[in-house]
């Protein structure tokens, strides 16, 4: 019961990462405010949580969006009174290059990737701060320490949220601890386009021979989330396999 008493906030709820680490902070005595665009996949995870004895939220939102996202925040104060944890993890990506990117392509992109982490805290940090305390954790990227084709976008808002999660744990210590994990090749919806024959391709490329699951990732967010990683913050935490501490040959 790591985060027994605690209410958690966590975006991209409704499937893959996010959804894993909502039934996990509730399995850990957290109240859950489930985010996501897609209500279905939402609803199901909230669903999840209270067939287990929990407690939770679901709110369609458009977190690229910030009148969205502040109108989501205070439905959550209203809700639960508090938010001890951010675990901003949705995200979107376009496979293509500078040249080829669009331009509503890069701003959808950067808009869900990076800027609404920094939407969330504009509005969550305030009651945190006025109630003594809180940690935010953030889904980057192995592709922010890391150079892949055809992800510019995708890239440089992961770089980005590695910078911000430095600003965030400055501007807010101690009261409020800011880290990031950093997946590699986690299976999530996002991987709908790759065959078995490329995940096990993907899969052979990390040391530890296979590809991570959300659980894994979930597992790292808990850890971030709760007084395990007390001593933590302004930092990241690679999860990857192992995939990005290799040269390929």
């Amino acid at each position: 019961m790591m985060l027994a008493g605690k209410v958690a906030l966590i975006t991209g709820a409704g499937s893959g990462i996010g959804q894993a680490a909502s039934i996990l902070f509730a399995d850990h005595g957290a109240k859950v405010a489930v985010i996501d665009i897609d209500r279905k996949g939402g609803e199901q995870t909230v669903e999840s949580i209270r067939a287990a004895g929990g407690e939770a939220l679901f709110l369609q939102t458009d977190i690229g969006v910030m009148s969205s996202v502040k109108a989501m925040v205070e439905q959550v104060l209203a809700h639960f009174s508090r938010i001890d944890t951010l675990f901003s993890n949705a995200a979107a990506y376009t496979e293509k290059n500078a040249v080829d990117l669009t331009e509503d392509e890069w701003d959808r992109t950067l808009a869900v990737c990076l800027k609404a982490t920094w939407m969330l805290a504009h509005f969550i940090v305030p009651s945190m701060l006025a109630n003594g305390g809180g940690t935010i954790v953030i889904t980057g990227s192995v592709h922010a320490i890391r150079g892949y084709a055809n992800y510019t976008p995708y890239q440089a808002a992961k770089g980005g949220l590695l910078a911000l999660t430095r600003a965030l744990a400055a501007d807010f210590a101690p009261t409020i601890r800011c880290n990031t994990i950093l997946p590699g090749a986690v299976v999530t919806g996002l991987w709908k386009q790759f065959d078995e024959v490329r995940r096990n391709e993907i899969a052979q490329m990390c040391p530890l021979k296979r590809n991570g699951t959300p659980q894994d990732i979930a597992n790292a967010a808990l850890f971030l989330a709760s007084d395990m990683s007390a001593y933590m913050t302004g930092t990241s935490l690679v999860v990857d396999g192992g995939l990005s501490s290799i040269v390929q040959l």
